[in-house]
């Protein structure tokens, strides 16, 4: 398995290349290459069986070209087939085909320590969990929750993983999304934990095919394709809003009982905020419109809650073949709107029943709204892969400000020091950051809703307010003021010590007390 970059205009940055160029004498595959926005690093996985277990690399600085990797090994015992990563706040959390007969009493999940990552740490930890509860029919892809947007979920919110449940399977009577999610302690490990799934029941889906057999779709000629069936499609993406937290995601269904014609079941997921449970927003399942199969979905969210789904075609007229649709926020909900448009066309047919495994589709973090898709097509007698970029709204200046932040109250004042405290705002779009005003003067500029503000004179009084911010720069209007006086110096001395006075004295020591 190789890999190459290419800036966004396409020209080729590094030829394409062996893994092992990265991962010394590894290059089994199965990559995902992600971009950590939060960091401004590229980070590149594959998996191992020397021994078993996945291979991390994340880029030492910005540059992919020139900067170099950090690269980490983490052992897993059994083999962790088609992993996939997310970011999230307190690490990249990885999901894979293991142990499919038992995923509740082995460790399927897996965190690896972001923090200690970015900074090229060989200590960097990893902890595993199992899926409490999880059925399976065989072959099996979970999806972890993939921070998108300009903020990430405050450390310590945990982290969602979720998976489709068939009630076609044995131990499944409803059809739904089970939602675990975890608890992860770096500073002692063993205090780690997932909690028992959410059941979140769906409208009924049929998703299996063949009796979850490898060759489903029929091409125009040669073998029927995977349709990459009880797969969470990557990515599960997850972003947050000034009212609320989503989580959008796929899988691919059967839509006419013979199992040969697919269409793609999709969610909305939200919830009220951190920690709270999720519940369906939008669900709907998109139907190509020409009568092709459209499966390998991957779907993305913009800065504005619009949707994009990519995904490819295929049929006994259609050479496989990728296409994509979207809607906008404002649009009926479980529908995709937009008028399907061409990726790319395929001119020849797959030669194995192998397909992709998986599309991706991610979010631009330079405009927020630009989305970038690849998947696999066949042309000139290859196997290829095709990028495109869309934007579905043409660019709408966000002028609404966030609300002004509520509560301010000022506590622990020292002589030199006061910690402020605030309510948070919300945005149409998201609330990005708050600059603390002293007299009219930003004297510090935070994501938090807490700061501590230093270097005060002592017996002064001071006034503060907070103003809070959004990514187009909008603010909000000032909240309450708090005036905060400081203690006067502390100048006077102690008393003096009084009744010192020595006791078992020896040739070499004494005590003494006062």
């Amino acid at each position: 398995s190789g890999f190459g970059i290419r800036d966004k205009s396409g020209n080729v940055l590094v030829p394409e290349a062996s893994l092992a160029t990265i991962f010394p004498g590894e290059s089994l595959g199965d990559p995902i290459v992600v971009y950590d926005n939060y960091a401004d690093r590229f980070i590149i996985m594959q998996f191992s069986n020397t021994p078993n277990g996945f291979l991390i690399a994340v880029g030492q600085g910005p540059d992919p070209v020139n900067d170099g990797w950090f690269t980490y090994r983490f052992n897993t015992g059994s083999f962790p087939d088609y992993e996939k990563l997310s970011i999230w706040s307190d690490g990249y959390y990885i999901t894979a085909n293991k142990d499919q007969n038992n995923p509740s009493g082995n460790d399927v999940v897996f965190a690896v320590e972001r923090d200690k990552m970015l900074i090229g740490d060989a200590n960097a930890q990893f902890v595993g969990f199992p899926l409490p509860g999880a059925q399976t029919s065989g072959f099996y892809s979970p999806g972890g929750s993939h921070s998108t947007g300009p903020n990430l979920p405050p450390v310590g919110t945990g982290h969602s993983i979720l998976y489709l449940q068939d009630d076609s399977w044995s131990g499944v009577s409803q059809d739904h999304i089970k939602v675990w999610t975890t608890d992860v302690d770096w500073s002692n490990l063993a205090n780690s934990t997932i909690s028992q799934p959410q059941q979140i029941n769906t409208t009924p889906f049929d998703s299996v095919f063949d009796g979850g057999s490898f060759s489903n779709l029929p091409q125009p000629s040669g073998s029927d394709l995977d349709a990459l069936q009880a797969t969470m499609m990557y990515m599960t993406t997850y972003r947050r809003f000034g009212t609320h937290n989503s989580i959008i995601l796929n899988f691919v269904v059967d839509l006419d009982g013979n199992d040969d014609l697919a269409g793609i079941r999709w969610y909305e997921l939200r919830q009220s905020g951190d920690g709270q449970p999720w519940t369906i927003f939008q669900e709907g399942t998109y139907v190509q419109p020409d009568g092709l199969s459209a499966f390998c979905g991957s779907m993305a969210m913009d800065a504005q809650g619009n949707i994009g789904l990519a995904y490819t075609v295929v049929s006994t007229s259609t050479f496989p073949s990728i296409r994509y649709t979207g809607r906008l926020a404002s649009d009926p909900l479980g529908t995709m709107t937009l008028t399907e448009q061409i990726g790319v066309n395929g001119t020849q047919v797959d030669p194995s029943f192998r397909y992709g495994d998986y599309g991706q589709m991610t979010i631009d973090p330079a405009d927020d709204m630009t989305f970038w898709h690849t998947a696999e097509y066949f042309t000139g007698g290859a196997r290829k892969n095709h990028v495109v970029a869309f934007k579905l709204q043409p660019d709408t200046p966000d002028t609404e400000a966030p609300t002004a932040p509520t509560n301010l109250t000022a506590s622990g004042t020292t002589d030199v020091s006061t910690t402020l405290s605030w309510d948070p705002s919300t945005d149409n779009v998201g609330v990005t950051g708050y600059d603390v005003y002293q007299d009219g003067v930003v004297v510090a500029s935070t994501a938090n809703t807490t700061v501590d503000i230093i270097g005060l004179t002592p017996a002064t009084t001071y006034d503060f307010f907070v103003i809070a911010t959004d990514a187009a720069g909008n603010e909000s209007a000032s909240s309450n003021t708090v005036s905060v006086t400081t203690n006067a110096p502390d100048t006077q001395a102690p008393s003096a010590p009084a009744n010192l006075t020595a006791s078992n004295i020896t040739s070499s020591s004494t005590e003494l007390s006062w």
